[in-house]
């Protein structure tokens, strides 16, 4: 079988679609990657076959600077863009690279609306792979953004006189736990969230047991580029003065940002969290899917101060479920996290979310049902 995979090029966005890739190249299915910039370079790095259509471009660090110029500005929203416009400026140099791969499968994510135009011009089933704990599958959330981006394609679609597609995928992949959020039926297939954050030569010491609770302190790669270093700041200082090992995952912020680091925290720069998490008694984070996922996966509580986006929901459903806390403000964090280092609960409760995903079904399993499906 061969499999053509695409997604939007933020990391948050991507790098969750990596397993699933990985498992079909094992089980002998022949996969080639399309994405850009970081995204395109990152499929690089995890060993997948991967062509970057607009190597003239980095879109998502365009994508970026406008969202940053809308947040200073005060504009919540851009007169045309959204993730629409990653298939659109990006769709002319796929569909080439597409047709001559001649796919037998076309697996996307909901927010590359260019995977379904793909799969539409060639005849072949379309998968919608889900990436995010918030929502999949036929999800209000999900249905709704799908056709928020088919609408914003039509322009594109009609320009280059592409067939009409259908704007419900054949099947899904739903990475979430049931007892979050989780469905499984004939076209909506369970997969076990396996973490991937890119590679890093992990320091030897962070493998070893700490003598004190540790603790990761993240905030993504998109909220510190867009302002977030000053609540990094205060959430460092909130920590300073408790008895814990700080991790701080600091991804590619200049350190002397933020001033004296506290003598308890130790910066890590970029760091895959899957690579922390099994020495962490706790993370505090700021929401994002994968940053909520990565700890579930490994069965450590969580403190989280969302933002914007998708972060909000994500905090909240962690919430409810009983794994941690959210709080609204820097200077709230380090009373939360003593209370979920504090009770017992919030380990009991992520440690039953850890054996949950666990026994979801691999990405080798879904791999194969996806060539079933073919």
């Amino acid at each position: 079988m061969r499999v053509l995979c695409t997604a939007v090029p933020g990391a948050g966005l991507f790098l969750p679609t990596v397993p699933l890739a990985w498992a079909l190249r094992a089980a002998g299915h022949e996969v080639l990657l399309l994405n850009n910039g970081a995204g395109a370079r990152a499929a690089a790095g995890a060993g997948l076959p991967v062509v970057d259509p607009l190597p003239e471009r980095d879109l998502w660090a365009e994508f970026m600077a406008a969202v940053a110029g809308m947040m200073k500005e005060g504009n919540a929203k851009a007169e045309r863009g959204g993730f629409g416009w990653f298939a659109e400026q990006m769709i002319d140099g796929m569909l080439p690279v597409a047709r001559a791969f001649r796919p037998d499968l076309v697996i996307t994510t909901v927010e590359q609306g260019a995977g379904r135009l793909i799969a539409a011009d060639l005849g072949v089933p379309l998968v919608e792979q889900g990436i995010r704990l918030g929502w999949a599958g036929l999800d209000e959330h999900a249905a709704q953004s799908r056709q928020d981006i088919a609408d914003y394609l039509e322009p594109t679609r009609g320009r280059l006189g592409l067939v009409e597609a259908p704007v419900t995928p054949v099947a899904t992949v739903d990475v979430r736990p049931p007892s979050m959020g989780g469905v499984a039926t004939d076209t909506q297939f369970l997969m076990r969230y396996v973490p991937y954050n890119e590679s890093r030569v992990i320091p030897g010491w962070v493998t070893l047991p700490p003598s004190r609770p540790r603790v990761c302190v993240t905030l993504g790669s998109v909220l510190p580029a867009l302002g977030g270093v000053f609540a990094l700041r205060a959430i460092l200082a909130s920590l300073s003065t408790m008895d814990v090992e700080v991790l701080l995952a600091l991804g590619d912020i200049d350190v002397a940002q933020l001033g004296e680091i506290p003598a308890n925290v130790r910066p890590l720069g970029w760091m895959p969290l899957g690579a922390l998490m099994p020495t962490c008694d706790a993370i505090v984070h700021h929401g994002g899917s994968a940053t909520v996922m990565t700890p579930l996966a490994y069965g450590v509580p969580q403190v989280s101060l969302p933002k914007f986006a998708d972060q909000p929901l994500n905090a909240k459903l962690m919430a409810d479920r009983g794994v941690g806390l959210t709080v609204d403000e820097p200077d709230q964090v380090a009373d939360a996290l003593a209370e979920v280092l504090g009770q017992l609960k919030f380990q009991e409760t992520a440690t039953e979310v850890r054996d949950e995903i666990a026994w979801q079904p691999s990405p080798a399993e879904v791999a194969h049902r996806l060539a079933r499906l073919v």
